[in-house]
Order: C-alpha cells, then structure tokens, then sequence
C-alpha cells in the first residue's frame, strides 16, 4: 500500500507539472483569453499568475486579503505588502475565458484515470449526473446571462449546473454551468460526449422521461434511471407483480418528439424505445423501481442493481464538498464570466485534492479500510500552498509538498459511517438569497 501511494504521490505531481506547462504556454493562453491582444505585456497579472491565484482561491476571505496572501507566498515574503489591488486583478480576469479551467480539468482527469485507473461494477465504469443550482449576486448582467431566477423577477439570480462525475475515481469529468430556466436534461446532453461505450451513467428520480431514454439508446450511453412517481403504466404493473424485473417498450408522445428535436438530435424521434425495468428493495423495505439500458440479465443481474445505485450518492457527497468547504456560492466577482471561472477552477482544485486524498489512503492500515477516510475538508484547506509553488515552477517543492500532505492526511481522519438515514424536511421553506463573499 504504501508504495502504491509513493507512485500516485508521483503521479500527482507530474500532473501538476504538466498543468503548469500548459497554463505557461503561448498556444493554450491565446486560446482562451478574450482579445487577441490580452495577456501579450509582461505583467505581474500574467495568465499562468491569474489561473493560479483563482485555483487556490477560498471562500470566507475579501478579495484583498486573499490576492495579498498569494503574492506573499508566490515572492517568498513575510510581511504583508501590496503588489496587486483587487481593481487590477477584476481588470486582468476579465481578459481569461472559464474555458481555460475546462481545459485543465480534462487534462488533468484524462491523466489521473490513466495512471491510477478505477474499479467496475460488472465490467463497467459507473458515471453519475446531478444538477445543483447555484444563488448568484444580483446582477442585471447575471439575469441575462442565467435567467431572472425562481422569483422570475431577477431579485435572485440562479445558475445551473450539472456534473459528470466518476464515482471510483471521485473525478468530476465536466461541469455543464447553464441557465437556471434550462432543465437538467438538456444541461446533461452537453456532458455526453465524455461518456465512453464502457461506462453505465446512473441517475436520479428527477431524470426519467422517454425521450431522453431514446436520446441515451441513440448515443450509445448505457444507463441505470431510478423512476419514482411518474405513473408511468409499465412501471405500475411491475410493481403489482410478483416479478423482479421486466423488458417493455415505452411508446413517445408527440411531446417526446418535441424534446428529441428541440434537443437538436438528427432525424426523427423513435416511436418507441426499449428499457429494462428492475425492481430493487431497500433494506427499510422500501421498494425502488430502476430502468436501464442493460439487458443481459446474466451478465447485469437483476440484484446487483441496488449497489450500482448506492454507488450514485458520491455526487451528491462531491456537491456537498464544493459547496459547503470550497464555499462555491461565495464568489468573489459579481459578473458571469467571473463566476463560471470560479465554479470551473473549483471543480479543478476538487479533483487535485482528492486525488491526493486517494494518495494518503492507500497508507491506511488494513483494520483501516473501510472504516476510516481521509478528512477531505482538511486537505481542501492544505492544497493551495502545492498549488502555488506549482505556479512558481518549484518542482523539488511540490514533490516534498506533496509527499509531506500526503503524510499528514493519512493521519487526518474521519469515521465512515455506513447506512446512515436522513429524510427530508421537505417543509423547510424561505425564499432563496445569494451569499455575497465580494467586498
């Protein structure tokens, strides 16, 4: 184990390193600032110096203090002085793209499942979907750009988003940043391209819908949709049968037929399309139905449906991270192009830390495993310093940073908590407001 977490401590690190030649070079930096003629002067704003500053950026500090602590850290300083205004630095990220985040992340996740790899159910590499909406400042220039929001009045703003997720990996693929008015379907079409023939896509209740069954069968996703309160016929009889599971085909309405070319697909909509309803019962004894694209009933039995689910909620433990540690609603600009930096530097920095904290676990004990985890909100707190010196270009740093990290989360750790049950207060109400982190 322990030499398993020295080789991915190295992995680590070569990924930063290639990171950093690609934030440091002239074709990738003139491929996502805004104008031509931006980032071209020597400046202490480079873009390598602005992509850095954004990826180990916190939520819970002003601008000031955060650009003010990074310069001190990036020159080696131990005192406080002033080498960037927060007016230069809004000046100089209005010239970077979010796309430049993008990038990186796919960069960096194409590495890390290279080198490291992930378990399977049955064969297969589980991917999971959900949306989040995300409260904004409020912004006339957010309003257009996101929708006016729920009060459809534009007084709160919202985004949404939705992420593909690699649940063994802990790796967010991509992150789709729409409109709030845009459903999470549609926002989901835009992430399918990262799914390969050899990955099953799990879903929630808030997915199921016949025609985007029909776009999955047409793109070639596997699928595993739990279906909760849709009525839908078949689903009903399945329910009142004393059967397992059962193949029917569901027939598309003509407003399925809508969807499938308002969501740009070619050619006509399919009259019907062809699912796997299973049944799947909780140990509470509660019983959840689940269509899938799989059919082959020995190679996807029909009681290993249940663990392919469970596996799903590392999203939702993914979303709770960003949100809740890495403060993903505190941004700390008020216009969209600032915001969509932000969300997609963070889903960055996710990534890195938690390929760390997969580093630090393989040093756990056996007696260890399964029982304890490493503290992810601790790591989150503890990457920036790697992540500067990554911009500073010292190497021998990063590694012995990385190393010394890696050392201290193996011992940094919290107890996990199987089966754990907490239902909803669906009751709760109040109208949504925006943290603002920007002063």
């Amino acid at each position: 184990m322990a030499q398993c977490s020295t080789q991915n401590n190295a992995l680590v690190a070569s990924l930063l390193n290639s990171l950093s030649g690609i934030m440091n070079s002239a074709a990738f930096v003139a491929a996502h600032r805004v104008s031509p003629g931006d980032f071209t002067r020597k400046r202490k704003l480079s873009a390598p110096t602005v992509m850095g500053f954004l990826m180990q950026l916190v939520g819970g500090q002003a601008l000031q203090e955060s650009l003010d602590g990074f310069f001190m850290a990036l020159l080696g300083q131990a005192h406080v002085m002033r080498h960037v205004t927060k007016s230069a630095f809004s000046q100089a990220r209005k010239k970077l793209k979010a796309t430049a985040f993008s990038a990186l992340n796919r960069q960096w996740v194409q590495g890390w499942l290279e080198g490291v790899g992930a378990e399977s159910w049955c064969g297969l590499r589980v991917l999971a979907a959900d949306g989040c909406c995300l409260r904004l400042p409020a912004r006339a220039e957010n309003c257009v750009r996101f929708g006016p929001g729920p009060q459809e009045d534009g007084s709160v703003p919202m985004a949404r988003c939705v992420g593909l997720y690699a649940v063994a990996a802990r790796q967010f693929l991509e992150m789709v940043v729409g409109r709030y008015d845009q459903g999470e379907r549609g926002l989901l079409l835009q992430a399918l391209g990262f799914i390969k023939p050899g990955d099953v896509l799990v879903l929630d209740r808030g997915y199921p819908a016949r025609w985007l069954f029909a776009v999955l069968h047409a793109r070639g996703v596997n699928y595993c949709v739990r279906i909760e309160g849709c009525g839908w016929t078949a689903v009903q009889a399945l329910v009142r049968s004393g059967g397992s599971e059962s193949v029917v085909s569901l027939k598309l309405t003509g407003k399925d037929r809508q969807h499938w070319a308002g969501h740009g697909q070619p050619g006509a909509a399919p009259k019907t399309v062809k699912v796997r309803l299973v049944k799947v019962m909780l140990p509470n004894g509660k019983l959840q139905i689940m269509a899938t694209s799989l059919m082959d009933t020995r190679a996807y039995p029909a009681a290993a449906f249940g663990d392919l689910y469970r596996k799903r909620w590392c999203i939702e433990e993914a979303y709770k991270l960003i949100k809740q540690r890495q403060h993903l609603e505190g941004f700390s600009g008020e216009l969209p192009d600032a915001i969509e930096q932000e969300i997609q530097a963070k889903i960055l920095v996710h990534n890195i830390t938690l390929a760390l904290c997969h580093s630090a676990g393989q040093q756990l004990d056996e007696d260890k495993l399964g029982q304890w985890q490493v503290n992810r909100a601790y790591a989150l707190k503890r990457v920036g310093a790697i992540i500067i010196n990554s911009v500073k270009g010292k190497w021998r740093a990063v590694k012995q940073g990385i190393r010394a990290l890696a050392d201290v989360l193996a011992k940094t750790l919290e107890q996990v908590r199987p089966n754990r049950s907490f239902p909803r207060n669906h009751a709760i109400g109040g109208a949504h407001r925006p943290r603002r982190a920007y002063r």
